[in-house]
């Protein structure tokens, strides 16, 4: 009864550890989850920033090289002279500015002279120049040298354009200013491998010609792009990165332990460990009240006597002798004798009976009771022949 009290009890335990680790596991799977995806939306803020600089870049180097052309600067330095004919020169600039930025995705293209007023354009209000812009300042830091980029709004657009410098051949100083654009788009997505969206103060931006499914999930700001026009930001919906075996195993193991069960299991884990308490504490409460068999310095513990001495009495023969011999003994030097009995005796001089002749290979063991420090035990003589 004791055993299986005490097996309840261990497999209480058990279940309960069990339960326990799954708990642990789901928890640990949860944070390492977590980790990961902080680390990975931490990479692709940094991917996103970085294309950003590189888009900026590559459209100054591309200004650069447009506003190097040998047929655009003349065009320029004839206004400078005053020998071209307005719509004569605002057709030519176009044809060639077309003809420069064939395939390069350009939605807006503008020359401007030394005096801010716009010679040309090409994609956006083709029709429309001889307007000023002397008040925008990325036109007056490129009259003035510079190379840089900003946001423009147009017609309900934004487009990120950037400013290059035109210097002729015959003057030293910029002579007007070539500014191209590109339409805030999704391109910068495709570069990150996942959705993205411009948007102004929160709200998404308009890409004209195409229909926006929003993905499923949470979209987190991925990087502010700077400039003139305030609140622009890349919205993206991150990607979790590719699962460790070790994660993908546990949370399988994890994903067939649904809560409810997991709560359950506890239920019943409780109950167990509480009834093997309760049993174990009234096996406790049992032994306690039994007095022990007091038989110390029994025969586990006794030295072997290998000198010659009377013969004592045989094993299995004079068992009731023996026994009697040491309830006599423990009598004479006042032991007590609660919780003695012939059988458990028995069993323990027959035990190491054959303890003894195996660990000395001797014929047989023979067993007397003796007086040893005012107590009795029973000392062995071994046999040899």
């Amino acid at each position: 009864m004791t055993w299986t009290r005490l097996w309840l009890l261990l497999l209480s335990i058990g279940v309960l550890g069990l339960l326990l680790g799954g708990g642990l596991l789901v928890q640990d799977l949860e944070r390492d989850e977590s980790k990961g995806r902080a680390a990975q939306l931490a990479l692709q803020k940094q991917a996103a920033e970085l294309w950003l600089r590189i888009e900026a870049n590559q459209l100054i180097e591309l200004a650069t090289a447009i506003g190097s052309d040998r047929a655009l600067l003349s065009s320029l330095e004839a206004h400078e002279r005053g020998l071209a004919e307005p719509a004569l020169l605002r057709q030519s600039i176009q044809k060639r500015l077309r003809r420069l930025t064939d395939g390069q995705g350009l939605g807006l293209l503008l020359v401007a002279s030394r005096e801010g007023t716009v010679l040309a354009r090409v994609g956006l209000n083709e029709d429309r120049h001889g307007d000023s812009l002397t008040g925008w300042p990325l036109l007056q830091h490129g009259l003035r040298g510079y190379r840089l980029d900003d946001l423009y709004e147009q017609g309900g657009q934004l487009f990120e354009v950037v400013a290059v410098p035109l210097t002729t051949l015959q003057s030293e100083r910029s002579a007007g200013v070539l500014v191209l654009g590109r339409l805030l788009d999704e391109r910068l997505g495709v570069r990150l491998g996942l959705p993205v969206e411009w948007r102004r103060d929160g709200q998404p931006l308009p890409v004209a010609g195409t229909e926006r499914e929003t993905p499923r999930g949470e979209a987190v700001r991925l990087v502010q792009r700077p400039g003139s026009v305030p609140g622009v930001a890349l919205w993206g919906w991150p990607q979790a990165g590719p699962v460790p075996l070790r994660v993908r195993l546990s949370r399988g193991v994890a994903a067939g332990l649904p809560a409810p069960w997991l709560l359950r299991g506890a239920l019943v884990s409780g109950l167990l460990l509480v009834m093997g308490l309760l049993l174990a504490g009234v096996d406790r409460a049992r032994l306690s009240r039994a007095t022990p068999v007091a038989f110390s310095p029994l025969v586990p513990s006794l030295p072997v006597a290998s000198e010659a001495e009377p013969p004592p009495p045989r094993t299995s023969d004079d068992l009731p002798k023996l026994y009697a011999d040491f309830v006599n003994t423990r009598v004479r030097c006042g032991e007590p004798l609660g919780g003695l009995s012939f059988e458990t005796f028995s069993d323990e001089v027959l035990g190491s009976h054959a303890r003894i002749r195996s660990e000395h290979a001797c014929r047989d063991v023979q067993f007397r009771v003796v007086v040893k420090d005012g107590r009795a035990t029973v000392r062995a003589t071994l046999v040899w022949s």
